[in-house]
């Protein structure tokens, strides 16, 4: 794989040079390298650094280069690229929970901006607020910190206590709840009642199952 740069960027990739030498009568013929003043690149004639002048035409450097490591280096740029978008909000949250993979896991003691999207246990989290992150205070256990970004291909995503209007559930959303399918609401009238209730809530409802939200 060889790399065309013209004054430090580069103009592309090619597997297979064309090289090329300016004729007598001033046309231009494909021609070994050892001969060439120049190469033929998309359309474009370029004049090759340290060869016979080609007069118009626009002088790049030619270097030999490792097609993976450029393909590496190609797909790591992508990801920067992807999740600055994604954290800047020019990215929905459905078609970046689609990319997880692309975001850095989640770390502590790490200093977080509001935001930074990473990644724990699979999933994806928005930070909340600026703060640097503790062993105890995990994305999915620091609801004021870190709000998850819905898996698509998940119907029944981990029920989470919203905090605020950041992340309110949908009227009729599906969740799952201890084991069990529920409709948002009923979770949250649940646990307002278990809340209210303490240790007698589960004496009470011992018996309790919930598959839709209707029914018990």
């Amino acid at each position: 794989m060889f790399r065309i740069t013209k004054g430090g960027v580069t103009v592309g990739m090619t597997e297979n040079p064309n090289y090329i030498r300016q004729q007598e009568n001033g046309c231009f013929a494909l021609c070994p390298e050892p001969l060439a003043s120049g190469i033929v690149f998309e359309g474009t004639i370029y004049h090759l650094m340290g060869r016979d002048a080609l007069e118009g035409a626009e002088t790049v450097l030619l270097e030999e280069t490792d097609a993976g490591m450029e393909i590496t280096k190609a797909t790591e740029t992508g990801g920067i690229m992807f999740v600055t978008m994604a954290e800047a909000g020019s990215i929905d949250d459905v078609t970046a929970a689609e990319h997880a993979d692309f975001f850095s896991p989640w770390a502590y003691p790490v200093g977080y901006t509001k935001g930074n999207i990473r990644r724990y246990n699979g999933a994806l989290y928005r930070c909340l607020s600026d703060h640097n992150s503790q062993a105890d205070w995990t994305p999915d256990a620091a609801p004021s910190l870190w709000v998850g970004i819905s898996d698509p291909a998940e119907e029944w995503p981990k029920w989470g206590q919203p905090v605020g209007a950041h992340d309110a559930y949908n009227a009729g959303a599906k969740v799952s709840h201890n084991g069990k399918h529920w409709m948002e609401s009923v979770v949250r009238a649940l646990d307002r009642m278990e809340r209210r209730m303490g240790a007698k809530f589960r004496e009470v409802f011992r018996s309790i199952t919930v598959d839709n939200g209707c029914e018990f």
